[in-house]
């Protein structure tokens, strides 16, 4: 099993080529295979208010084909799932989106099964966590989790596209739509990342919803059901994608906005 972590912070995009990185594009390929997470932007610049998307998904499934993340404009939660990308709009609606479309953050790996578990009565979100741990063997290491059943119920959110000024995200979570589903076959994408990459990325666990006929989805808020199936990926490689824009806002207290965010 893997122990030892790999932090590469890359600037696979910059507002100009500096000189030497003409081929940052292609060196960052190579560089990115199983078992490293992906990342565009950080969770910080985000939390800022750095909604403009510079990333294509085009370019972002070279890189994984299963993850989360968000839209240019923060226009609702992202799932991708088998190396497709999906849009959960604060309406309600699903689109799969265009590889010409753009994500100010996203975190995505090619997702290799490492382990697979069997869950069963779990009441809520707390219980899933709480199974989710035991899979955790090394807490210096990012997962990446997959969760296919049939849900008791659902609870889950998204938020509306944003203009500029662009507010900061805790103002932006006032104004979510929650959805609450039943009895809906489907996934939960999402990952935990260890505790010292606050700033970088939402320590603990990050999860999203879809259902299998790609209708129903959001950020996961909730969830509970009687039998699953678990799919885990232990990462221990990461790639950053530095954002080439500035965020107007700023972040205070990390840790109660991205509780606010995350709730």
């Amino acid at each position: 099993m893997k122990n030892k972590m790999k932090l590469m912070l890359l600037a696979v995009l910059c507002a100009g080529l500096l000189a030497g990185c003409s081929n940052s594009n292609g060196e960052a390929l190579s560089m990115v295979k199983n078992d490293t997470l992906y990342q565009v932007s950080t969770i910080n610049s985000l939390l800022a208010g750095n909604y403009d998307g510079f990333k294509t998904f085009g370019d972002l499934k070279k890189y994984g084909n299963v993850g989360i993340g968000t839209f240019n404009t923060l226009d609702g939660e992202m799932v991708m799932i088998d190396n497709k990308v999906y849009k959960i709009k604060s309406t309600g609606e699903v689109l799969e989106v265009n590889d010409s479309e753009t994500t100010p953050f996203a975190a995505v790996t090619h997702f290799d099964e490492d382990a697979t578990v069997d869950l069963a009565n779990i009441a809520n979100l707390e219980a899933l966590e709480a199974e989710l741990d035991k899979l955790i063997e090394n807490k210096n290491m990012f997962y990446v989790f997959r969760i296919d059943g049939t849900f008791k119920t659902i609870k889950a959110r998204s938020v509306p596209s944003q203009q500029k000024p662009y507010p900061v995200m805790t103002e932006v979570v006032k104004e979510q739509v929650v959805f609450n589903f039943s009895d809906v076959k489907g996934s939960i994408v999402g990952l935990w990342c260890p505790e010292y990459v606050g700033g970088v990325n939402v320590p603990g666990y990050h999860f999203h919803f879809i259902s299998e006929d790609r209708t129903m989805g959001g950020h996961l808020l909730d969830a509970s059901f009687e039998k699953a199936q678990a799919f885990t990926d232990p990462t221990d490689g990461f790639v950053m994608a530095l954002s080439p824009n500035e965020p107007e806002g700023s972040v205070k207290d990390l840790d109660s906005e991205l509780d606010a965010v995350e709730q």
